[in-house]
């Protein structure tokens, strides 16, 4: 199982569990591709390890806009932001989240 995060077509953060997936064509719009994790992207330092707190944040039009998730070695913050997925690491010194690029 994987944990796949994404938004929704109303703008809504989307997160769920579910079985990897081959890649798909969708013809104009371009290619899904599925790839390993890389080191770069947030969650990589905390692949295997176990969420101790889920913080949400939400809209009462659309639901779930932003969710942090607590590791042991750290926080990570997933948001719907004008319908664009932002992930990013959160720096726990300062409080806030620091772009992971």
């Amino acid at each position: 199982m994987s944990t796949h995060v994404t938004t929704g077509t109303d703008w809504c953060l989307v997160v769920d569990r579910e079985e990897l997936y081959e890649g798909y064509d969708m013809g104009d719009w371009g290619r899904i591709d599925i790839e390993p994790a890389v080191e770069e992207t947030p969650f990589a330092r905390h692949l295997g390890d176990t969420v101790l707190a889920a913080r949400e944040e939400w809209e009462p039009r659309t639901g779930r806009m932003a969710l942090e998730l607590d590791f042991d070695s750290g926080t990570v913050r997933c948001e719907s932001w004008a319908g664009d997925l932002r992930i990013t690491a959160v720096d726990a010194s300062e409080g806030r989240s620091a772009p992971v690029s």
